[in-house]
């Protein structure tokens, strides 16, 4: 018993059913993925929060720090201008520095004025403070610096020690840049002058009296060895690392202190990032700067959020923020948190939802093959069907047999194609029949022109050779009389020299006349091969170069040194442009020189429009006489020319599907373009 076939079934239909399947297997691997994901975020978002707090932390309290420079500096400032504090007074301005020493933690509080005095109260690592004094006043004179221990109450006490060769105008970066600025501003980090192994950042303020004479500059040095110790203690209890950077990476201050500089000394200078060689600030640096093209570095400011990286089994987040805006200073801090166990959590909450991704996408691959092999199973067979069909198709066989039935179940759209398709052959079949007897009939027409060429081709090969024999006899004529006319000997009579001249004269004429009726019946059979048209027109040159160079005519060449690439036949293309260089020789001769009295110039060129070649042969002389319309069949102006020479030229293009344009030339005179179809290289044959 022979079970039922499945109804057919609109294609619309299968394809919404099975494009719903697989959304659905899809949307169910992203859901999962989401919840996963989600997961995932919120333990990774705890895990941000929690270093974001830290970083808040530490923010507030940095800040909080490098708001003392300003403060004290507008407490001395508004101090000086309301008389309580002398800029000539250094004894009671150390006092004032020290008590306010004591209030805030800064590492130096200094003031320097135009002659190069200069005194500052100075912390010690140990928190002991010292006086700094280079003073004309001074015991010790300008110029060397002293250094005296402070008392309980900030009095001067003992010379500790004397720094010799001070500057005489102030050159460190507090003073000099503050001067150049004009107003209260934060110097970039220098070393101090008594010793280069100190590295500070100072916030200073010049002062000014009566018609802005300047009088000094203020200032509060945050010495980064300081800065260092106390980020230090404020991150002691994280795990990872603080880092204080400027933009293009060079270290400001660190919680670990060894991370600022390198060298000691005189050779004390400060780092990049990415000159450091832990391992964590190296993927630090890695993660969250990029290198420029002359190495520097820059910030990447196109993600955000923390980064995560791996160092000896822990987890570590890595983040970068601005910082000091508000401060007026452009810092960025970097942090580097390790994670808890909820990361590696996440992460393979993320691999578990890539795997139930995986298997739904494989799902909808698996329906995806499915409807394929119903779409493309009646296609097939009507594929093949198609290709039974062409092979039928012969030059003699008429008749096709296509069977446009498809299995049971197909798509009725296919269905329908398939029908279509079939009275497509039937309609074909028909065509292919009345084509048959169309052809038949054209064929004795065919064979009827062709016994017509024939005969042409007859007369065009008996009157080559009828042309050949009376070259003879007349080239035999030519050259007698131009004997007779040239011997000196004993010269013939006056009245016999005029007729034999008359009758070489004719006798040149009819040669020329019959080597342009050879021209036209050389036309009559082309061989086309890829040749070089430069070539072709250098060669046509070489053989009128005697005539032109025995007129004085000046020959210039455009373009003929590149290659220019056409279909055709070198010999007549040759033939057709020395009748070109010939006719111009000739309007050239007859003129006496070219226009207006200048001297007798052809100008040959060749240079590419669009899909053409245009061979371009132009003249000074009188140019054409008629009108520049289309050439006419054996037609000339001169008294005594044939016009072969134009038509030859015609008739040559027309054998080539080229094109002849005739007008006047940018020199005055004629100008004749032979148009050529550009060749394909492809085509093969020689293009030297």
């Amino acid at each position: 018993m022979k079970l039922p076939s499945p109804p057919s079934q609109r294609l619309r239909d299968r394809i919404i059913w099975a494009t719903s399947l697989q959304l659905l297997l899809v949307s169910s691997a992203v859901g999962g993925m989401a919840y996963f994901s989600g997961q995932r975020s919120g333990l990774s978002f705890t895990d941000a929060l929690r270093q974001q707090d830290a970083i808040t932390d530490l923010s507030e309290q940095l800040s909080s720090r490098l708001q003392a420079p300003q403060l004290i500096n507008n407490l001395n400032v508004l101090a000086i201008r309301q008389g309580q504090l002398s800029l000539t007074d250094f004894e009671a301005m150390g006092q004032r520095f020290w008590s306010q020493m004591q209030l805030f933690p800064v590492g130096y509080i200094n003031f320097g004025n135009p002659a190069g005095e200069f005194i500052g109260v100075e912390r010690l690592e140990n928190g002991a403070f010292v006086l700094n004094e280079d003073a004309i006043a001074s015991p010790l004179g300008k110029g060397t610096l002293g250094v005296y221990a402070l008392g309980a109450k900030g009095e001067r006490g003992a010379l500790l020690e004397t720094v010799p060769g001070m500057t005489t105008a102030h050159e460190e970066a507090w003073y000099v840049e503050t001067v150049k600025a004009g107003k209260a501003s934060w110097s970039s980090i220098y070393q101090w002058e008594d010793k280069p192994a100190v590295l500070a950042i100072s916030y200073n303020q010049p002062l000014y009296g009566p018609n802005r004479q300047l009088l000094g500059v203020i200032g509060v040095d945050f010495v980064l060895s300081q800065l260092n110790t106390w980020l230090a203690e404020v991150w002691k209890d994280v795990r990872g690392f603080a880092l204080i950077v400027e933009p293009d990476g060079m270290v400001v201050a660190s919680s670990r202190p060894a991370f600022t500089s390198i060298g000691t000394g005189d050779a004390t200078r400060r780092v990049r990032i990415d000159q450091l060689p832990d391992p964590l600030v190296q993927a630090a640096s890695r993660n969250l700067f990029r290198q420029g093209r002359n190495g520097s570095l820059q910030p990447r400011t196109e993600q955000t959020g923390p980064h995560t990286t791996d160092q000896d089994g822990h987890t570590f987040l890595l983040d970068l923020n601005p910082w000091g805006q508000r401060e007026g200073l452009n810092w960025l801090l970097i942090t580097a948190n390790q994670s808890d166990q909820a990361v590696q959590a996440s992460q393979r909450f993320a691999l578990i939802a890539l795997l139930l991704s995986l298997a739904a996408v494989a799902a909808a691959v698996v329906v995806t093959i499915r409807v394929g092999d119903w779409l493309l199973g009646p296609l097939e067979v009507l594929r093949r069907r198609c290709g039974e069909a062409a092979t039928q198709v012969t030059p003699t066989t008429a008749d096709l047999v296509f069977d446009p039935k498809l299995p049971a179940g197909s798509a009725i759209e296919i269905e329908a194609v398939s029908q279509a398709f079939g009275a497509l052959v039937e309609r074909l079949t028909q065509a292919r029949r009345q084509l048959a007897e169309a052809m038949e009939r054209e064929r004795l027409k065919d064979a009827q022109t062709v016994l017509v060429l024939q005969d042409k081709l007859k007369s065009s090969l008996q009157a080559a050779a009828v042309a050949h024999e009376i070259n003879l006899p007349l080239s035999t004529l030519l050259l007698n009389s131009k004997l007779l006319l040239e011997q000196g000997d004993a010269p013939l009579a006056q009245p016999l020299q005029e007729p034999l001249r008359a009758i070489a004269a004719n006798a040149d004429a009819v040669v020329a006349t019959i080597e342009k009726m050879r021209s036209l019946l050389r036309n009559v059979q082309t061989h086309h091969q890829l040749l070089n048209l430069a070539h072709v027109t250098r060669n046509a040159l070489l053989y009128a170069a005697p005539s032109l160079k025995a007129a004085g005519v000046t020959v210039q060449r455009q373009g003929l040194d590149q290659s220019w690439a056409v279909m055709g036949d070198a010999a007549q293309i040759q033939i057709a442009v020395v009748n070109l260089l010939r006719n111009a020789l000739e309007a050239l001769e007859s003129a006496g020189g070219g226009v207006d009295g200048a001297p007798a110039t052809v100008v040959v060129g060749l240079r590419r429009n669009a899909d053409t070649v245009v061979l371009t042969v132009a003249d000074n002389g009188p140019g054409f006489q008629a009108p520049e319309t289309d050439l006419e069949p054996l037609a000339t102006s001169k008294p005594t020319g044939s016009g072969l020479g134009l038509f030859v030229v015609q008739t040559t293009m027309e054998n080539h599907h080229g094109q002849v344009v005739v007008g006047r030339s940018p020199l005055g005179g004629a100008a004749v373009q032979l148009i050529f179809p550009v060749a394909d290289r492809s085509s093969g044959g020689p293009t030297h």
